[in-house]
């Protein structure tokens, strides 16, 4: 036998108004066509940030710390751990406003993805040859998504 629960809100035992619910690793979601299911908890960025181009911090999720390695160049900290180092995805968006096709390179040396956080570059081609410059871009939103420790 199924049971549904239909409520308009869901508060504390106190009455407050305010609650925590807690979902399970495995609770799914319906699509908007309703055709399919997807893991909820699978499906939830684990990390977001935004910063400016000296990596100062405007607003984040799941971030303890910023380092500004240089020019282009930052690492990021997580508060809560990734679940393995390198199996998580990060995308992002790095923003220039001096004409330039900016990007966020995962094909550098210094770029590294431990469990506890990550490291990459930012930057611009600089001519037809395909020279890769680093850059300090206006503002650099890097998202990860993934399994948590």
């Amino acid at each position: 036998m199924t049971s549904q629960l239909n409520v308009d809100t869901i508060v504390d035992k106190a009455g407050s108004g305010g609650t925590n619910v807690k979902i399970g690793n495995t609770s799914t979601y319906v699509s908007e066509g309703g055709a399919v299911t997807q893991n909820t908890v699978q499906g939830l960025a684990k990390f977001w940030i935004k910063h400016n181009d000296a990596a100062s911090v405007s607003d984040s999720f799941n971030q303890a710390s910023t380092t500004d390695n240089g020019t282009g160049d930052y690492s990021h900290s997580f508060t809560n751990n990734m679940g393995g180092a390198g199996t998580y995805a990060m995308s992002g968006l790095a923003l220039a406003l001096n004409d330039k096709a900016t990007f966020i390179n995962g094909n550098s040396s210094n770029v590294d993805f431990t469990t506890s956080s990550f490291r990459y570059q930012t930057g611009y081609v600089a001519n037809t040859s395909g020279a890769q410059t680093n850059h300090d871009c206006n503002a650099t939103s890097p998202v990860v998504n993934g399994d948590l420790a």
